[in-house]
């Protein structure tokens, strides 16, 4: 198991704690202004047919391919969220991308309406045999890849189908908000497999509770004990 283990951790190394090649790390770059979806668009369609989720860190874009991954940073607090492109717009003038809430709270822009933002698509990582294997394999792996087994008490912060976004928002997670065991978990087969972002190791149920709260104000919307 070790020849499979050791391509994730390198590609995953390489393009979280080392600057990978411009020309891998983003193909576009915008600066202009973020908006949000009101919660009225809540289980409308998207452009690209699914349900839209609030609770989902997705975005509209004008021009980009659907399932681009993109990394919209808050010019002013310097915030930052990947977010996957399943939409078209915004369709105002100024405005580069529209943002569900979950990713506008995560910026920190959700009681501003707008933000100043930098668009960034993101090309760092590639999802290879090996990656997909490792992962359908093994129930809980952590952010870098290695087997994982759950402690204490757990919370599930966020779900996707897409693995490649998952490993993303895990390790934007554990570098940048001083969380020290994120997991993911993976459930079902083929198209209906399923990824869960997973922190865990709470000694008690009340310290679970308290970063429950901790994380729903950084914008995990839907954050519930994991079983």
């Amino acid at each position: 198991m070790l020849n499979l283990i050791l391509p994730v951790l390198h590609i995953l190394l390489a393009g979280f704690l080392l600057q990978a090649p411009a020309k891998l790390r983003k193909t576009l770059v915008q600066e202009g202004k973020a908006s949000y979806y009101g919660r009225e668009f809540e289980g409308r369609k998207t452009a690209n047919g699914e349900k839209f989720r609030n609770a989902d860190f997705t975005a509209a874009h004008r021009t980009l391919p659907f399932n681009s991954l993109i990394r919209v940073t808050n010019l002013k607090n310097k915030l930052s969220v990947t977010v996957r492109v399943n939409d078209r717009g915004p369709f105002v003038k100024g405005r580069v991308v529209d943002l569900s809430e979950a990713a506008a709270r995560r910026i920190g822009s959700y009681m501003h309406g707008l933000a100043s933002v930098k668009v960034e698509e993101v090309t760092m990582l590639r999802i290879t045999p090996e990656i997909d294997s490792l992962f359908t394999c093994f129930d809980f792996l952590d952010c870098l890849g290695n087997p994982d087994v759950l402690s204490g008490y757990s919370l599930s912060a966020w779900r996707t189908n897409n693995l490649l976004h998952m490993l993303y928002v895990a390790n934007e997670l554990y570098l940048h908000d001083d969380v020290s065991h994120v997991s993911i978990a993976g459930r079902g087969l083929g198209k209906n497999r399923e990824y869960q972002l997973v922190i865990t190791g709470f000694k008690t149920k009340g310290a679970a509770l308290a970063f429950k709260d901790l994380l729903e104000k950084k914008g995990f919307m839907k954050v519930a004990f994991f079983n």
